[in-house]
């Protein structure tokens, strides 16, 4: 039982140690997490957990059941713990009584988008409506020699060595607002790092 606590503590430190907020984050999933393979939603602590991926789709199955589907996890992808516990009923040896003992294991999960030849169902109507800001598409767009943009994915980072920006989509944001908050967050360290390198 100890090491399900530790596994789950490990992962939540792992995210705030990317400088992440597991508990919060502006875009990411749109509703609750759930099986593939049931349907049923996460509660408790297996929500939490995998709402903080921050994988847009909703659907999340095992390296198994993605095998049983003709699918299968992407190299290098790495799973997410997903606790499961239950009441055991056990026989006293000594007085013959029938005690309940609770019962903690886990598993680990994927997400959909983690995986290839996997159908799941795309969209779940909960999409923000994303709409451009004009004044802080001008600034993106006159910054001088500017990093690439590309949208798509769960993250937000800049990679020096390709100059890129690896951006969420807009619509996957809670507001056009938190969208231009973090593309100007990625975008001023790649300014730091250009000035960093200004001779004189």
């Amino acid at each position: 039982m100890r090491n399900v606590y530790q596994i789950i503590t490990d992962r939540i430190i792992s995210k705030l140690e990317e400088g992440t907020v597991p508990w919060h984050r502006p875009w990411g999933v749109r509703g609750i997490p759930r099986s593939l393979v049931s349907g049923k939603e996460y509660r408790g602590i297996n929500s939490f957990v995998l709402s903080s991926a921050g994988y847009e789709a909703l659907y999340w199955l095992s390296y198994k059941q993605a095998k049983e589907r003709r699918g299968f996890v992407k190299k290098g992808q790495q799973g997410y713990p997903c606790v499961y516990w239950n009441w055991l009923e056990m026989k006293d040896e000594e007085t013959n009584e029938i005690k309940k003992v609770p019962f903690l294991r886990y598993y680990t999960v994927f997400n959909v988008e983690q995986c290839e030849n996997i159908e799941y169902p795309k969209g779940d109507g909960l999409e923000f409506l994303f709409d451009p800001i004009e004044h802080c598409e001008r600034i993106v767009g006159e910054m001088p020699n500017p990093p690439s943009i590309r949208q798509g994915g769960s993250r937000a980072r800049y990679i020096p060595i390709k100059d890129t920006i690896e951006m969420p989509r807009p619509e996957s944001f809670e507001t056009s607002e938190s969208y231009y908050s973090v593309l100007f967050h990625e975008l001023a360290g790649d300014l730091v790092r250009s000035l960093k390198h200004c001779p004189g």
